[in-house]
């Protein structure tokens, strides 16, 4: 069995990371071009770039996972429009960034 730098926890999380930009890539980049312009904008296709291949590195992932999370929580009152989407976001976003190394 191959193991990973990481551990298997860690690489796991990466591809839960994977699956969730996947799922949610048009909201989140959405929601993050709004809140943060091309900067969020940005993030989010570093975050798509970097989760593109079979084993993503978990530290990579973990910091532009911290970013978008960041960008996020900076918002002081979103519009009505995009506040669930934000704070829904910003949850997943948490919790994958706490289980990913730094």
């Amino acid at each position: 069995m191959n193991k990973t730098l990481y551990g298997g926890s860690a690489l796991s999380v990466a591809l839960d990371a994977r699956d969730f930009v996947r799922r949610h890539g048009n909201s989140l980049s959405e929601v993050l071009h709004v809140v943060a312009g091309e900067c969020g904008l940005e993030l989010y296709c570093e975050a798509d770039r970097l989760l593109d291949g079979l084993s993503p590195d978990p530290a990579r992932v973990g910091k532009v996972v911290r970013q978008m999370r960041d960008r996020l929580a900076e918002v002081d009152s979103p519009e009505d429009r995009y506040a669930a989407s934000l704070r829904w976001h910003g949850a997943r976003l948490s919790d994958l960034a706490a289980a990913l190394p730094s």
